[in-house]
């Protein structure tokens, strides 16, 4: 029976237990997305948390890609240093940290494209998000961003990170391909899924080619759009299963995006144990069809719903993103025998605070904070 804490590996990555911290956005990026000191302390406390291997907040791979403010850019060369030291501070602290790198296709945040940029997206059609147009990408701005995929994964690479994560999920770029209801497109990236998949497809493949055979290649999917038109969990176990083929070392099982209803949405609240583990049963039917690591996601807040996933064998890996904002140490009080349940209550207040360019952080924390100084 799988256990939390034991040793495991994706690919050459030894990994200490099978906790995971979910890609984030954190709030803590510079000037045209380079890493800060605050970045870098962030990262850091978390690398000493015991978590079993990081995965950043998504680092966007061309400027024309970037969401929201404050976020860490991957899409040149002279951001290399910067991300060197982020990826030193966790390893320094003996935590393993992957890269995610993600392009927002038509969730790309206009007002924050340098001038003369365009959002691109897949097919020139109402985003379901906002209801916006935006321009349909030719076949050369694919070829672009397949090559910027590669850069950003080999960058990575040299910058000392232990993996990539592909964003594929939560209604941004590759997710925005896969899916019917923004892919609309007549040549050979559109109409049936395998043409779907072929924007996928590339990139993992020059991703791969770009960062040799032994560094993990990971990616986070969906298995369900909860949109009209969208991924459903049929569709998701074809797409897992190609990717299982083209040697995809795990896959992070999401659900839900901006577009879906509030009750869908890749984070909920959780109130009670049976809250908990809102998307598991989806990571159970993609780990059926693949024998490719699986991790789970989304409301997971107590060691027992953790041993359940992982004696049903629902998961290889369960990750958690909230709890570790609140408390970046939790798998070390857990491992210490104090089991009680992830103090986070899932009131979403963590970002505010990123908004304004702070950096994420608990917001009843903060409450408590500013208590004790009165």
């Amino acid at each position: 029976m799988p256990e939390l804490f034991e040793t495991t590996w994706i690919r050459s990555l030894e990994l200490k237990n099978r906790s995971v911290r979910s890609a984030t956005w954190s709030g803590v990026g510079g000037d045209h997305g380079y890493v800060t000191d605050r970045a870098v302390k962030l990262y850091r406390e978390l690398g000493k948390g015991g978590i079993g291997f990081i995965v950043t907040g998504y680092q966007y791979v061309l400027r024309n890609g970037i969401q929201l403010p404050f976020s860490i850019g991957i899409y040149e060369d002279d951001q290399i240093e910067g991300l060197r030291r982020l990826a030193k501070a966790v390893r320094d602290e003996g935590g393993k940290i992957i890269s995610q790198i993600v392009h927002a296709g038509a969730r790309a945040n206009p007002k924050l494209l340098p001038e003369g940029e365009e959002v691109w997206t897949p097919s020139a059609i109402p985003d379901p998000a906002s209801g916006q147009v935006f321009k349909e990408m030719t076949k050369r701005d694919i070829g672009t961003l397949i090559e910027a995929y590669a850069a950003a994964a080999a960058r990575a690479k040299k910058a000392g990170f232990d993996g990539v994560q592909l964003h594929g999920a939560h209604g941004y770029g590759i997710n925005q391909f896969l899916s019917g209801a923004w892919n609309r497109r007549g040549d050979a990236y559109g109409g049936s899924l395998k043409n779907r998949y072929r924007f996928l497809g590339e990139v993992l493949e020059a991703a791969r080619a770009a960062v040799g055979d032994d560094f993990p290649v990971l990616i986070k999917l969906n298995a369900h759009d909860y949109v009209e038109g969208g991924l459903d969990p049929e569709q998701a176990v074809q797409i897992a299963r190609r990717l299982a083929e083209d040697g995809i070392d795990a896959i992070e099982v999401s659900a839900g995006s901006a577009a879906s209803p509030k009750d869908k949405s890749p984070s909920r609240s959780v109130e009670r144990e049976e809250d908990e583990a809102y998307l598991a049963d989806l990571a159970a039917v993609v780990k059926e069809a693949v024998k490719a690591p699986i991790i789970t996601v989304g409301g997971i807040r107590s060691v027992k719903t953790v041993n359940d996933i992982l004696s049903q064998r629902k998961a290889d890996y369960v990750a958690m993103s909230r709890p570790f904002i609140r408390e970046p140490h939790l798998m070390n009080r857990w491992k210490s025998g104090d089991t009680s349940k992830a103090q986070c209550i899932s009131c979403k207040g963590c970002f505010e605070s990123g908004m304004q360019g702070l950096g994420i952080s608990c917001k009843e924390r903060r409450k408590l904070e500013e208590k004790e100084k009165q």
